[in-house]
């Protein structure tokens, strides 16, 4: 798993319903934490809200339908909660992810 990677996760709470994702914890940490950062990614889209960037729906990064990522929910999840790794976010997606999650952790400036 690398960051930028949509993977399937399965989130407590939700009935052990997977649903995509996108790693956002640093690849400098590779396999050493029992824990993944990764920020659910949903199909039930808000328009014109910066913290959630769009996502279009295409072969590489595994997604069906238009999505967006939930950045304001960012999760620390169980390896074992991450079925596996469906596609990736291109350069302008991943790019888009970063400048949203400094917005939401308040490292913008």
């Amino acid at each position: 798993m690398k960051r930028g990677d949509v993977v399937l996760i399965v989130v407590p709470g939700e009935l052990g319903k997977p649903r995509p994702g996108v790693v956002v914890q640093t690849d400098a940490l590779g396999d050493v934490t029992t824990t993944v950062l990764v920020c659910p990614i949903t199909s039930d889209v808000t328009e014109h809200l910066p913290i959630r960037p769009l996502i279009d729906a295409n072969a590489a990064n595994g997604l069906r339908i238009r999505s967006q990522v939930m950045t304001d929910k960012l999760l620390a999840l169980r390896r074992d909660r991450i079925r596996r790794v469906v596609g990736r976010l291109d350069a302008k997606a991943r790019d888009d992810l970063d400048r949203a999650l400094l917005i939401v952790l308040g490292l913008a400036r």
